[in-house]
């Protein structure tokens, strides 16, 4: 989990070198990382693979194009607000993943999930508030969307108990790749220099650090990877700074430190409590 967030965060200082607009951008990330996912999955697993590819489920089709959606909502959001914006705002998708979950899986949301929820949307309230770009809102909006439908994507993956998890990211990368060819994209109006930054997107940091992220909850508890994922908006942001010069503004500091604050607060509270009821012995 940690080197493929700390790889994933690289994703917004190369969306902001590549000057190809951003449905181009879109295509090549879709059917480049779709191309190298698949040969992954088929050199893993080529029976099993084969089968979900040839015949996917009701599940896995919901499921990509959620996470297709949000890959498109993305990279809208990285072209029209601060990067930091964008990662803060995302980062509430787990908050929000918790509340469809109550919905559509009868899963019960608790005092402190309820209570994170309420907080992280105050947080969001001073995202939105300041507008360092001309069409902040709209990024900003995008970036909602976007977590939203990481929220739906989890939920689904949830309820299929991750079967064939890394088949989502192949269609849902065909999916943003056809969305984008519909949208306008021009394919080969790419420069010299755009190559050499899609080829590192779409080729390495797209679909490595997915992989590396859906294998992850494997081996940690839930809320152990959840504290992870956090690491982006504090990573990514900071390259981009680095690289670029591009300083948060006074309104995303505050909005995000309370974000968070609450996330890390949420997600430490619920590891103890798993701890300590994993230490109760059971009844005889």
């Amino acid at each position: 989990m940690l080197i493929g967030i700390s790889i994933l965060s690289v994703d917004s200082l190369l969306i902001r070198l590549i000057e190809a607009s951003g449905w181009t951008l879109l295509f090549w990330r879709g059917l480049i990382s779709a191309i190298v996912i698949t040969a992954f999955v088929l050199v893993r697993n080529p029976k099993e693979s084969l089968t979900a590819l040839k015949k996917p489920s009701k599940n896995l089709l919901i499921g990509s194009l959620a996470f297709s959606l949000s890959t498109v909502c993305f990279v809208l959001s990285i072209e029209h607000t601060q990067v930091a914006s964008t990662l803060i705002i995302i980062n509430v998708s787990p908050l929000i993943c918790a509340a469809l979950a109550f919905v559509f899986l009868k899963e019960k949301i608790d005092t402190r999930t309820l209570l994170a929820i309420v907080a992280a949307t105050f947080g969001i309230v001073f995202v939105f508030y300041g507008k360092a770009l001309p069409n902040a809102s709209f990024g900003n909006m995008m970036a909602l969307v976007t977590a939203l439908m990481l929220a739906t994507y989890f939920v689904v993956l949830r309820e299929s108990k991750s079967a064939n998890a890394q088949l989502f990211l192949i269609f849902g990368g065909l999916c943003t790749a056809t969305i984008a060819l519909i949208a306008g994209a021009e394919p080969f109006s790419l420069t010299q220099q755009e190559w050499v930054y899609i080829l590192i997107l779409c080729a390495g940091v797209v679909p490595v650090s997915f992989i590396l992220i859906s294998i992850g909850p494997k081996y940690l508890p839930a809320a152990h990877a959840n504290l992870f994922m956090l690491l982006e908006a504090i990573l990514g942001p900071i390259f981009v700074w680095m690289a670029l010069g591009e300083v948060p503004s006074e309104n995303v500091l505050i909005g995000g430190g309370i974000i968070l604050l609450t996330l890390v607060l949420f997600t430490l509270s619920a590891a103890k409590s798993r701890k300590m009821s994993n230490k109760k012995p059971s009844a005889l």
